[in-house]
């Protein structure tokens, strides 16, 4: 997060989740259908621009996805929980970037755009991982102070670990494919780690760890799932 008025950075790095999402939306079909679950400012629609998907966004804050419009097919202003069923049906893709912890239910959320889709949609969702090393430490101090950005965003109303993330897909629905983790995103902390090669390459031997400790150092889990036959 950066700020409230534009609250979502674009997430450029080569490990980001944005990244990932888009890179597991490349194998789908021309002309599938895309719904993207917070589409904020647009981020997902300015990173698939020219991937011939059709993207529907959900959002509630209008300002926010204003200039990220014309990224999309069509745009709903609303929570995801007071979408329409008709809007949220039938889409080849799902995306869950970022969202899910926000929510006061995520679990009833998620089990409802699940049983919209049919079986063998794909669905990407991330989400902060609350195991995170920095964390733990800060537990460890007696500390668990909210933040304005980051896993302990004082948005968050629930966290994840992996396990916890693993279950909480299952049991809305979904097969998970697979799971993997984001370094800490070290350019949005100072842009030395984008902008000097040392920076840089500090940043590259991070996200080489974070791969090797996963549960530890990951700062983020994204997940590609499908809809289960069961859950229709």
């Amino acid at each position: 997060m950066s700020d409230r008025a534009n609250p979502y950075a674009d997430k450029t790095h080569p490990w980001s989740s944005h990244r990932q999402i888009v890179a597991a939306l490349k194998g789908l079909p021309t002309g599938s259908r895309v719904l993207d679950v917070g589409a904020a400012s647009g981020t997902l629609g300015r990173l698939c621009e020219g991937m011939s998907l059709v993207l529907r966004g959900v959002e509630p804050e209008a300002k926010w996805i204003e200039n990220g419009r014309r990224y999309y097919r069509d745009v709903l202003v609303s929570t995801i929980d007071g979408a329409p069923d008709d809007f949220l049906r039938d889409h080849s893709a799902v995306v869950c970037g970022d969202v899910l912890e926000h929510l006061a239910d995520p679990d009833g959320t998620l089990r409802r755009l699940v049983s919209l889709q049919r079986p063998g949609s794909m669905f990407v969702v991330s989400v902060p991982n609350v195991a995170n090393v920095w964390v733990r430490l800060n537990l460890l101090c007696g500390r668990f102070d909210y933040t304005d950005r980051g896993i302990l965003d004082r948005t968050h109303l629930r966290f994840f670990t992996r396990r916890s993330f693993m279950r909480f897909l299952s049991e809305s629905g979904l097969n998970v494919r697979r799971i993997s983790v984001t370094p800490i995103p070290l350019d949005l902390v100072s842009p030395f780690f984008a902008r000097s090669i040392f920076g840089r390459n500090l940043f590259r031997l991070l996200a080489g760890a974070t791969r090797a400790w996963p549960t530890m150092l990951g700062f983020q889990l994204v997940a590609i799932c499908e809809v289960s036959q069961r859950s229709k």
